[in-house]
């Protein structure tokens, strides 16, 4: 099967036509995606920057706790994102903007499992104030400027069809 007939199969499913049959739907989905954008991107924001040592009365543990809020909004913006995608995935799949926002996407993704699996258990442990390690300011950086790539092509995508 080619790839624009699995495009077509996409674009004539029920979630296809949900997205596009109500003229409401479509900006429901728009704001329900920027308000999860905005409750992912602050607690990220708060938590790399805490980690980078910009913000460092921030409570490490604190940030830490706004994981959870983080993967929710996250879920929020994947579940919003699949619907737009089956609305109209011709427009999307070869979008330039379209591609790179996943790929950052799925850049951030190793780079959080990496965060998880490498520095969330010695990040847990350290003292109010106290300075992270090299590793996990690297992290930190990287998920700032993944996200914020995110961000920026995602907002290009209208402009790049």
């Amino acid at each position: 099967m080619a790839i624009n007939d699995v495009l077509q199969v996409a674009r004539d499913s029920f979630l296809g036509h949900f997205m596009r049959d109500d003229f409401w739907v479509w900006p429901l989905m728009q704001n329900l995606h920027f308000i999860g954008l905005c409750l992912m991107f602050g607690p990220l924001l708060a938590i790399d920057l805490r980690v980078i040592g910009a913000c460092r009365f921030i409570p490490m543990k604190g940030a830490l706790s706004l994981i959870p809020l983080i993967l929710g909004a996250f879920t929020i913006n994947l579940i919003t994102g699949i619907l737009f995608f089956f609305g109209d995935p011709f427009r999307f799949f070869y979008n330039f903007s379209f591609q790179w926002k996943m790929a950052l996407v799925a850049l951030a993704g190793v780079n959080a499992l990496w965060f998880w699996v490498g520095e969330h258990a010695k990040l847990s442990q350290l003292a109010d104030g106290e300075q992270a390690n090299f590793q996990a300011k690297v992290i930190a950086g990287l998920s700032l400027a993944l996200w914020i790539g995110v961000i920026i092509f995602g907002r290009l995508i209208p402009y790049l069809e």
